[in-house]
């Protein structure tokens, strides 16, 4: 039996593990997110699919625990056998969850997630309330400090697995460590035990057999709605200010966690405080707060102007500072709000224990509403408040609606412990908040000062076009921007890299009739590639919604390329798209997204290309971009080193100074000269290459200006970018890029300028030229083995 002395010791320990126990849980939300994003798609439908999933287990375990956590009588030994549920059932589903996408059936791979995902979720759905229950009534705050440990531990285990784990160890690592995490706790638990816990049957309220009451399931559902809604929002609103890097979305997720964990630790800490006024206090300020997140945003960017993007961090201590400016960033921003929600949910409980509701039922009750409302603001804050009213107009509904919530709960308060004076001067607060700035969209650092000319906050991502001036006598030029990051441009040089991805796969390819462009941008690669006559059709695949109003901005470029009949425009996520047409084109070519950015590394690995080799036909080409600027030298060989896995024979061609291909296919990649003669004398084609800088006036002399782009290939090429580190799915490194840094930083003195890292090893190698079928007259030989004379002009 154990001493009264020793219970105090005992539940100390079970919040510890508790805190682990939140530790492992998000970490194995961010795990199955990133292998369900393969399996499924990146898409805005397949992510929400996702979190969907993730959040039911847990709503279901709430009410499961809420309704069966009274009639145990060692509810510290069930707890500990739910850890080891979810042990048991995370090891399952990190194993199985990459393995979806081999089934061809949608719908089935979504059914299989649902499926491996149900166990361990509701699992950790019912650890709350069964803790909850092992205090019974010995300390009122018991389920506010419970919440408050585990959300802090979610915190850890977000900044933990976003900046170190998957770095370190890889994604499945990661997922059979949280495992383990929960084993460790589940096991600890069952040795820890109930102890002698006083029966307190006695003492709970009449009412406790009574149906959680509609009003207080209503607020709770209420509140995740505006909870979850918010964090979105939030989110989509920063990126365009912090990048959108992996980091960024840690440091996001784990501040709103942090402040989270904080205020339900502070109120948990109260328990004198009448906690219906404390509510309503809470709401008002949560309303005057959320109101006031788009002042504090540009307030954040005025006054802590700090660079806090992902392409100047080539040195460690320059990551360090970006992410510090990412943290200050959104602190600022977020802290209060984030704070009072906390609060709230504490509060909430300890008003569903006054009304004679047991501890565990109202952590039950509570989470599991609270976890529906918060699955319906995921779903309605991507597809609806962000496309039809924009994050400014999201933010101040958000803010409408904790007044709202004000009104709740003063009516429930009796006598009213908030007079109408606080709520109508909240209000007006509110309203002025949102009447103070102008509903402008979101759009990041790098639209200041220059001409909008779209703007679409859609459920992929916040897209803007813009048109910048006469700079320094270069005219003007359009952009895109995604999340505040530059993707494509119709300037001289974007014009010239872009289209050569398109043409030299159509020229080198043995049969071009189908081809895929994978990520469509301005259009420009993919009106190259229909610049070829033996382009019979042609298939542009894009994430993001939006591609269908972007491209006519840059019809000078993309010559219209949407009204062309040949073509067919496709939303979906290209890895899937891939992995589903097997054997289907002649010619992929890929611009995915800048590396570094966050959820771009599955179109760089070995199991992409894999997945492109086998999309391939005989003598198909895959031309994948390669940027040599805003990384280092080892990411740069890295990512080549990836697609020569699949492709040894793969040749690197030169575009422009910042920009390279890697270009291969599943046959040993040579081009056929007297074919590419053929093609280049097409005087569509001609014109269409001397357009963008590839100077020719006849089809040898086009021939010899292509070839010479390409300094080193196969073996030569294997060699310059030696053994080491590939990206893969599991290992997406070129993401993790900090631990690269400082593995980079730490050894000997290697370049952190990537591009010129590249160029100097180009200059070291000793040129070879492409192997080449048909006639080669020795003048063409003589031009390919001077490929690197040609490099260095172009540098």
């Amino acid at each position: 039996m154990q001493s009264k002395q020793g219970a105090p010791f005992r539940r100390n320990a079970l919040v510890a593990l508790f805190v682990l126990s939140g530790v492992g849980g998000l970490s194995l939300e961010v795990v199955w997110t990133r292998q369900l994003a393969t399996s499924l798609g990146s898409t805005s439908r397949a992510t929400t699919a996702v979190v969907a999933m993730f959040m039911a287990g847990l709503a279901l375990g709430n009410s499961l625990g809420a309704r069966r956590a009274r009639g145990l009588s060692a509810p510290v030994r069930a707890y500990g056998f739910a850890e080891v549920g979810i042990a048991l059932g995370a090891a399952l589903c990190t194993l199985l969850l990459p393995r979806l996408e081999g089934v061809s059936v949608s719908a089935l791979r979504y059914a299989g997630a649902a499926a491996l995902m149900l166990v361990p979720t509701v699992c950790m759905g019912v650890t709350w309330p069964l803790l909850t229950e092992s205090w019974r009534r010995a300390e009122a705050g018991a389920a506010g400090r419970l919440y408050a440990a585990n959300t802090l531990g979610a915190a850890a285990g977000a900044l933990l697995t976003g900046f170190v784990s998957i770095g370190l160890v890889g994604v499945a690592k990661t997922g059979y460590a949280s495992a383990i995490l929960d084993l460790l706790c589940g096991g600890l638990a069952l040795a820890i035990g109930d102890g002698d816990t006083p029966a307190d049957a006695a003492t709970v309220d009449a009412r406790e057999g009574d149906p959680t009451p509609r009003w207080f399931l209503a607020v709770a559902a209420a509140s995740g709605f505006l909870a979850l809604a918010e964090e979105i929002v939030w989110t989509r609103a920063l990126l365009p200010y912090v990048n959108s890097s992996t980091y960024a979305f840690a440091a996001i997720l784990g501040l709103y966690l942090l402040g989270l964990a904080g205020g339900s630790w502070l109120a948990s800490r109260d328990t004198r405080t009448d906690a219906i006024g404390a509510l309503a206090r809470a709401q008002l300020g949560l309303g005057v707060s959320v109101a006031a997140t788009p002042i504090l945003f540009a307030l954040t960017e005025r006054y802590l102007p700090l660079y806090s993007g992902v392409r100047r961090a080539v040195t460690l201590a320059a990551w360090g500072e970006s992410v510090l400016a990412t943290f200050l960033k959104t602190a600022v921003a977020l802290a209060v709000p984030t704070v009072l929600l906390g609060v709230n949910t504490v509060f909430a409980l300890r008003v569903a224990t006054s009304m004679g509701m047991r501890p565990a039922r109202a952590a039950g009750a509570w989470g599991s509403a609270n976890t529906v409302g918060a699955i319906v603001g995921t779903v309605l804050a991507g597809f609806v408040l962000l496309p039809v009213l924009g994050a400014h107009r999201a933010i101040s509904l958000c803010a409408i609606g904790h007044l709202a919530l004000v009104l709740v709960w003063r009516a429930r308060s009796t006598p009213s412990s908030l007079a109408a004076g606080p709520v109508l001067a909240a209000a007006l607060a509110v309203a002025a908040l949102v009447g103070a700035t102008p509903a402008a969209p979101f759009t990041g650092r790098l639209t200041a000062g220059l001409r909008l000319l779209l703007v679409d906050e859609g459920p992929q991502d916040t897209t803007a076009v813009v048109q910048t001036g006469n700079v320094r006598g270069a005219g003007t030029f359009r952009a895109i921007l995604s999340n505040g990051v530059a993707y494509a441009s119709d300037n001289a040089l974007s014009r010239r890299y872009m289209g050569l991805l398109g043409h030299l796969p159509a020229l080198l390819a043995d049969d071009p009739s189908r081809a895929l462009v994978i990520c469509v941008g301005t259009g420009t690669t993919a009106h190259a590639v229909a610049t070829h006559p033996e382009v019979r059709a042609l298939t542009l695949v894009d994430i993001s919604p939006v591609v269908h109003r972007t491209l006519p901005l840059f019809a000078h470029v993309n010559g219209a390329i949407w009204k062309d009949p040949r073509v067919r425009i496709v939303e979906a996520d290209g890895r899937q798209y891939l992995s589903q047409h097997l054997g289907s084109f002649g010619l992929i070519t890929l611009e995915p997204p800048p590396p570094r950015m966050a959820g771009a590394a599955s179109l760089y690995t070995r199991e992409l290309y894999a997945h492109a080799r086998r999309s391939l036909g005989p003598g198909g080409v895959l031309a994948q971009w390669l940027p040599l600027h805003g990384m280092t030298a080892d990411e740069t060989w890295m990512l080549a080193r990836t697609f020569l896995e699949v492709f040894p024979d793969g040749a690197l061609f030169v575009l422009t100074p910042d920009e390279a291909a890697l270009v291969g296919g599943p046959s040993p990649f040579r081009p056929d000269v007297d074919r590419l003669r053929a093609r280049l004398a097409d005087p569509a084609v001609a014109e269409a290459l001397r357009a963008i800088g590839v100077h020719g006036a006849t089809p040898e002399a086009l021939t010899l200006e292509l070839l010479a782009l390409s300094p080193t290939h196969g073996a030569a090429l294997r060699a310059l970018v030696g053994s080491g580190v590939i990206i893969t799915d599991d290992r997406p490194m070129i993401e993790q890029f900090a631990i690269g840094l400082a593995r980079s930083n730490a050894g000997a003195l290697l370049s952190t300028d990537g591009r010129a890292s590249v160029f100097d090893a180009l200059g070291r190698t000793t040129p070879s030229a492409l192997p080449l079928r048909g006639a080669a007259p020795s003048d063409l030989a003589r031009a390919l083995l001077d490929a690197q004379a040609r490099y260095r002009a172009i540098r």
